[in-house]
């Protein structure tokens, strides 16, 4: 079966990187197993992978940029920079796939209209302002490495919702006040109940403490669609 064929970069190109290597993998979702050959070349990547499994190509992607990131994270720790990478491209012509990834989650898509684009990012900027404006720009950052990040979905979830928490109990004099009471005025403030939060906490959980124990049995659309839910009720109420 011939291989899928990704194409990647590492950034930033300036600090060039040459790197190969090869791996066995397993897909902790579907218990798939197949072989991987990554090849860097002056910060240009070429992945192959070997495997029998018609995979859906997204998330092949996911297993690959991993694989990718944590190899190019050991680099980056022994040599004290901050690499990022994309998968850009896949190529299978016995399954008829060349495909270019978007850098949009469908799920998430779509939610402002390109016309209301200037002014809502104008009215998000407002938010960001001052003190408290901190609290919404790590949310909007937590959101973001939520979006990059697929094996940590929960995790940057529910850490952007702590974010709001926080401000929420700075603007309504309860940053002294216990947590429970912090996160019930939360709650009522965008719109959701208890039982929501806590599913997405219970996605966060593991992963917060440095385990992957529950990060593979968690509906990322679900994920990311329902925290952006509760993002858009708080802003829109405050």
């Amino acid at each position: 079966m011939e291989p899928y064929l990704f194409y990647g970069i590492v950034l930033p190109e300036r600090a060039q990187l040459s790197l190969q290597f090869s791996v066995k993998f397993s897909h902790l979702a579907s218990k798939v197993t197949a072989d991987a050959k990554v090849s860097v070349i002056l910060n240009q990547v070429a992945v192959w992978v070997d495997s029998d499994h018609n995979w859906d190509i997204h998330d092949l992607r996911n297993v690959v940029l991993n694989l990718l990131q944590s190899n190019i994270a050991m680099v980056g720790y022994l040599k004290g920079f901050a690499y990022d990478c994309q998968i850009t491209r896949v190529i299978n012509q016995i399954r008829g796939i060349d495909y270019v990834f978007g850098i949009d989650v469908p799920c998430l898509a779509d939610r402002v209209k390109p016309a209301e684009l200037n002014d809502t990012v104008l009215k998000l900027r407002e938010k960001t302002s001052g003190v408290n404006g901190l609290y919404f720009q790590r949310c909007f950052g937590d959101l973001n490495s939520a979006i990059k990040h697929a094996d940590d979905t929960g995790f940057y979830c529910y850490r952007a919702l702590e974010s709001l928490r926080h401000h929420c109990a700075a603007v309504n004099g309860l940053a002294a006040a216990d947590k429970s009471k912090q996160w019930e005025k939360f709650r009522a403030v965008a719109g959701h109940d208890e039982p929501t939060l806590r599913e997405i906490k219970a996605a966060a959980d593991a992963v917060r403490h440095g385990d992957v124990g529950n990060a593979v049995n968690v509906d990322r659309a679900w994920l990311l669609k329902t925290t952006w839910d509760v993002v858009d009720g708080y802003i829109n109420a405050v």
